[in-house]
């Protein structure tokens, strides 16, 4: 009975379902519904990552635990009807930023959910964020609809944000190397305003200027938007990383920035 019902999903195209759906479609109890799904869930067919929403997992997939987590990703979002997307260093990697695979997929949500899902080897860290209104994201097509990812823009002001979900700050730096070349300096300035985030171009502006790029002018143009667009307004000194001491440390005038750590020995032993 339940083996049907899941191929009956699959061969209509369907990729999940609700408990009840099939409570409704089976005519079951909540009881026995319970212990259906429960021994599906043991044999590998089904994961259950939001209360009420179960995914069906086919053969190829079953030795990991759980669909691609870039294909699980939608239909949560579908079924708590949250706005979302793919952010920091999971979404560095639709733009051609793959240094290193993230041990976790990183999704905004303004959903608050503590604890990391974890599907056998399919891991989704959920970072709350209060408003995700007009924030700007790009749509990829995969297999369980379209999925929402940050532009390179928000992602580079997000990594330094939330610098402690970005692995280090060679880490970043090395993602932010990656990205310059997908940058608009205009979009990035107009949305750091519109985040109330000016400080963060601060940021990237000193570091985008330390590191040395194949396009010398792609760069050069990009620092001297990001000069100008911070000379209207007043400035305090900022530290490049909120988490670690600034006592002694010296300051850069140009960018106002306190300089905590130098990421440039890291860095290049990173990209090397």
């Amino acid at each position: 009975m339940y083996s049907e019902y899941l191929e009956d999903l699959r061969s209509s195209g369907r990729r999940s379902f609700t408990s009840k759906e099939i409570r409704k479609t089976l005519n079951l109890s909540e009881d026995a519904a319970k212990s259906g799904l429960y021994r599906l869930k043991r044999r590998g067919k089904l994961i259950s990552p939001i209360n009420g929403l179960y995914v069906l997992v086919p053969p190829e997939h079953r030795p990991y635990g759980s669909i691609p987590a870039e294909e699980l990703v939608p239909l949560m979002m579908k079924h708590l009807e949250a706005e979302y997307y793919v952010a920091l260093l999971s979404a560095a990697a639709y733009f051609g930023v793959a240094h290193q695979k993230p041990a976790k997929f990183q999704v905004m949500c303004r959903r608050r959910i503590k604890h990391s899902l974890k599907f056998g080897q399919v891991v989704i860290e959920l970072v709350y964020k209060g408003s995700l209104s007009h924030l700007p994201t790009q749509d990829f097509l995969v297999s369980t609809g379209y999925l929402k990812v940050a532009t390179p823009e928000l992602i580079a002001i997000d990594l330094f944000k939330y610098y402690n979900r970005g692995g280090g700050i060679s880490h970043i730096v090395t993602v932010l190397f990656n990205l310059v070349a997908s940058l608009d300096g205009n979009k990035l300035i107009n949305l750091a305003k519109d985040m109330n985030e000016i400080c963060q171009i601060q940021r990237i502006g000193y570091v985008v200027e330390k590191i040395d790029l194949i396009d010398e002018d792609k760069k050069e143009n990009l620092v001297k938007k990001l000069l100008e667009s911070l000379n209207d307004n007043e400035r305090t000194y900022i530290p490049l990383v909120c988490n670690m001491p600034t006592t002694a440390c010296s300051r850069c005038k140009k960018w106002k920035i306190i300089e905590n750590t130098d990421f440039e020995r890291d860095f290049f032993r990173t990209i090397a």
